[in-house]
């Protein structure tokens, strides 16, 4: 929203807010009537004698400012049948009749003294207005769409802003008002006081019903030149592509209700039932959108909204059932086909289906059950299903004794075509069974998935290795979603929010589809971390132990796992876990033959094929740690030799410390049945092995 539109905003609602007060529960009444008023359209309220509708109009008059010193012409009467064209649109002026007036040299004319009659109003009021005579119903048809009135042998221009009309009842049927109902844009029933507590209010509040507006709000006033260059303005306002949806979707609801009313009434002995058919003609809706526009620029904006689109409720009914589900059909057409707020929940749910069946296949296996006999229904008993032995036939023998036998112990035996042939005698040994034939039960092995057996250590890292590749991926884009919704949710309701006409609940229904996709993002997290919650353990120990495997995925095997390795695996391990006390030290796969001058550079450039994670921190260990690595040679020759990670084993092998003895020779660690220190020149060449130390990631 621009300054400019949102000052044009603020004064708006100022002055809307000022004709409101004092008045209880007619803030819609109000409103309605002021946009009304500056749309130029027309407004027609039903309800009972005594509610405020009157004092609606004398209020709305006060939103306009005349022109120079002139005051605005507010024209206002209750018709009856008795009403003539005279109270209505002025007196005949009998020195027309008389020829006497200038320019008319004597001539005759029938012409209105129209002066504080409604040819000349700015605003009218007219109470009753179905009680009137044709005579005048007729000419008010002619102002309010053309806006000129016939008086004798001139046109005159018709200043009206808008006509307020009222009633306690509908339109007669078949007397000709449907024309002249047609052009009241908005309709809307006003009711009593309904809030015990604004009832009180009331009763009690000043028995003066006169109102002005208060100085300060005077300012806000609206002139005619104003009222011109907003009509150009109104009409450049554009309809948005969520407006059109709307629109469209109502016409195709009208036309479909207006169908099945003609199909259930197709065989109906009188046309009762048409007037309940829904009528909007394309006038009507060139004028409803007239409304809708001037509602969007009012609210400082250039094209027409949502909430706009909500003032369709008013404009679509023509009888009491109507407006009773006016606000139900536009409600649910914004609903339906307003806010584009799709998710990528089917993708998501999609992406779940697949996280489901990597959980079953990377974290599950298929057990094998004991095999179950086959029992099936045969003659209306459990029956084995069995092989007759010498055969492949299959045969059936009841379970239980026989239905075609009184003797106990006996039991019924049907051939492969199910046919009954015979009873006998039954034993059963393993799943030998012999009745009359010798039979062989058959089975039907059962399975069941059971998760894969695996350390403490490897289910920590393996399921980290799996939350990070396929769980966290699918929740986060859940995440963005939710928080995109919720983003767009706020930044689309503030308009919806500050509209200045439309009723606010339907700020709830808009962005309803927003709450819906967001609660099913929600449904779809609790599905995802359902399927989790399959393999997660949050508080399993995962502390390194000695020959632990270390791949570069992050994922850590034990000591006892290494041998089931896969190929695949064993190529993409980094280290062996060679020391585990109060630091943790990992052993590197390779080795080399360096002298102790070189072997520092050999530890900084180990780790540059590992992932960036196991990079740096390589380093040749201190003669200290090649003693534990000497202790620990054992379970490291085992789990190296798993692996295929050395070719000779740790104890046949001489390895340089980093500590240097003198300026002319390194210790070695010569590893020996006796654990051996020995020193020697530092030009001899000696296997060198990187270390790095470990921690819980």
């Amino acid at each position: 929203m621009t300054e400019n539109n949102s000052k044009l905003h603020g004064r708006i609602k100022a002055l809307r807010d000022a004709l409101t007060d004092g008045l209880y529960e007619k803030d819609e009444a109000v409103r309605l009537a002021l946009l009304t008023a500056i749309a130029g359209e027309s407004i027609f309220f039903l309800g009972a004698p005594g509610c405020a509708k009157s004092m609606i109009a004398r209020r709305a008059v006060q939103a306009f400012k005349a022109d120079g010193d002139k005051k605005v012409q507010f024209f206002e009467t209750l018709l009856n049948q008795f009403s003539t064209p005279e109270e209505v649109f002025g007196n005949i002026s009998l020195k027309a009749l008389n020829g006497e007036l200038a320019g008319q040299n004597g001539k005759e004319e029938y012409r209105r003294l129209t002066e504080n009659m409604i040819p000349e109003a700015d605003i009218a009021f007219l109470d009753e207005i179905w009680k009137a005579s044709p005579a005048i119903l007729n000419t008010l048809l002619t102002i309010i769409n053309e806006r000129k009135f016939h008086n004798g042998s001139k046109v005159m221009n018709v200043p009206l802003k808008a006509i307020f009309a009222a009633s306690n009842e509908l339109p007669a049927r078949n007397k000709g008002l449907e024309a002249l109902y047609d052009r009241f844009i908005m309709r809307l029933p006003v009711a009593y006081v309904q809030s015990e507590d604004s009832f009180f209010e009331m009763i009690d509040a000043s028995a003066s019903s006169d109102f002005e507006l208060p100085d300060e709000a005077k300012k806000l006033q609206i002139t005619n030149e104003e009222l011109k260059d907003w009509k150009k303005k109104i009409d450049n306002v554009s309809l948005s592509e969520e407006a059109k949806s709307v629109i469209s979707a109502v016409r195709k609801e009208l036309t479909g209700r207006n169908n099945k009313l003609a199909e259930e009434n197709k065989d109906a002995k009188n046309d009762e039932w048409q007037h309940e058919l829904f009528e909007v003609s394309d006038r009507r809706w060139k004028k409803i959108a007239h409304i809708l526009k001037a509602s969007a620029f009012l609210n400082g904006r250039s094209s027409v909204d949502l909430m706009d689109c909500s003032l369709i409720e008013y404009c679509i009914w023509g009888t009491e059932k109507q407006q009773e589900v006016s606000r139900e059909i536009v409600e649910s057409c914004i609903k339906e086909n307003g806010l584009d707020c799709d998710s990528a929940i089917d993708d998501i749910k999609e992406q779940i289906k697949r996280f489901e069946s990597a959980v079953t296949g990377q974290w599950f296996e298929q057990v094998e059950d004991p095999a179950v006999d086959v029992i099936v229904t045969v003659d209306g008993q459990d029956c084995y299903e069995c092989t007759c032995d010498g055969t492949t036939e299959t045969w059936y023998v009841s379970v239980n004794n026989g239905n075609h036998t009184s003797y106990a112990g006996y039991h019924d035996v049907y051939d492969s075509a199910r046919n009954y042939r015979t009873n006998s005698t039954f034993t059963r040994k393993d799943d030998k069974i012999s009745c009359w034939q010798n039979f062989t039960v058959n089975k039907h092995p059962e399975t069941h998935l059971e998760q894969k057996k695996r350390s403490p250590i490897a289910h920590a890292t393996v399921q980290k290795k799996f939350d990070r590749e396929h769980y966290k991926p699918i929740a986060d884009q859940i995440h963005s979603e939710i928080a995109s919704l919720k983003a767009k949710k706020e930044a689309d309701s503030h308009p919806f929010t500050a509209n200045l006409f439309a009723n606010q609940e339907y700020n709830t229904s808009i962005t309803s589809k927003f709450d819906e996709a967001i609660h099913q993002l929600e449904d779809a997290e609790v599905m995802l971390d359902k399927e989790r919650k399959r393999y997660f353990s949050p508080d399993i120990a995962a502390k390194l132990s000695l020959g632990d495997v270390i791949l570069k995925d992050g994922t850590v095997f034990s000591a006892s796992e290494a041998g089931g390795l896969t190929d695949a695996q064993k190529k993409d391990v980094c280290a062996v876990i060679c020391i585990a006390d109060e630091k943790c030290f990992a052993l590197s796969i390779t080795e080399d033959k360096k002298e102790w001058k070189s072997i520092r550079e050999f530890a900084v450039s180990y780790g540059n094929s590992l992932p960036k994670a196991y990079a740096s921190n390589w380093m040749i260990p201190d003669k200290d740690n090649l003693n534990k690595i000497w202790q620990n040679r054992e379970e490291i020759n085992t789990v190296l030799k798993q692996i295929g990670g050395t070719t000779q084993p740790l104890s046949e092998q001489k390895y340089w410390s980093t500590t240097p003895n003198g300026n002319s020779a390194a210790f070695f660690q010569s590893f020996d049945e006796d654990g051996e220190q020995d020193h020697t020149a530092t030009d001899h060449i000696y296997a060198v092995r990187a270390i790095r130390e470990w921690k819980k990631e």
